[in-house]
């Protein structure tokens, strides 16, 4: 079985390898590797490196010289270099206990869009909405309609309105200088006036097929119902049998 190093060790089983001669090329990352090596923890570190928090470019280097010569030719006092700026002071126990110094865990941030009150408060008032079948194949375009002047689009029938729909017709009206309160009683207004004609044209669409001699069909309760009678008198008769 080969040998498996972890991902955090092979900077320094790479670095002992070459110590020994056991490679005598490192690999082209080495160096890199070398400058930043991977943190032994999951937990973030200010510089990780161990590089100086201070540290300087050449250009800034000269600069510094050339300004504490200058300071030493006027008869000023030299500024302070920061080449020797100590690094950071390293975490201790005690200083992490402390609320400031504390590490924060990255977490996602919350995506919020202006539907979502919308569609809460809605969904509240209306939970059997939420009941309703809904046909998620869109056979005629109706995602690609985004004009949202009424509530019942053209080319949609009254039975494909959706809650949805109110609360994009509402956002619509939003927009157009309403406050929310209103949108929503006059979006809320003319979806019950739409529910409303559904169940009449359902009503009288069955009127009109009784008139016609057409036979109620029995729900799904209702089947149940009458085959558990029928399966209650067919055991008493097989029970007066014996």
């Amino acid at each position: 079985m080969a040998f498996k190093s972890p991902p955090a060790k092979v900077h320094s089983y790479v670095t002992k390898l070459l110590k020994a001669n056991i490679i005598r090329n490192p690999p082209v990352w080495y160096p890199a590797a070398s400058l930043a090596p991977p943190s032994p923890t999951f937990l973030r570190e200010r510089d990780p490196s161990g590089a100086k928090a201070h540290a300087q470019l050449p250009f800034e280097k000269d600069a510094e010289i050339r300004q504490q010569k200058a300071a030493l030719a006027s008869g000023a006092p030299a500024p302070a270099s920061t080449t020797g700026a100590p690094a950071h002071k390293e975490l201790t126990r005690s200083s992490r206990s402390q609320k400031h110094l504390r590490w924060k865990t990255e977490r996602p941030q919350k995506i919020v869009y202006p539907e979502d009150k919308l569609r809460r408060r809605f969904y509240e008032d209306h939970p059997w909405e939420l009941r309703r079948p809904r046909c998620l194949i869109e056979t005629s375009g109706d995602g690609t309609r985004r004009k949202w002047t009424s509530l019942l689009q053209p080319g949609r029938s009254i039975a494909d309105l959706t809650g949805e729909d109110v609360i994009q017709y509402q956002l619509y009206l939003m927009t157009t200088g309403k406050s929310e309160r209103e949108a929503y009683h006059i979006a809320t207004e003319e979806f019950y006036l739409h529910r409303a004609q559904e169940e009449t044209e359902a009503r009288v669409a069955k009127a009109q097929a009784m008139a016609f001699g057409l036979k109620p069909r029995r729900s799904f309760v209702m089947n149940g119902l009458k085959r558990e009678e029928a399966a209650l008198r067919e055991a008493e008769m097989n029970a007066a049998k014996f």
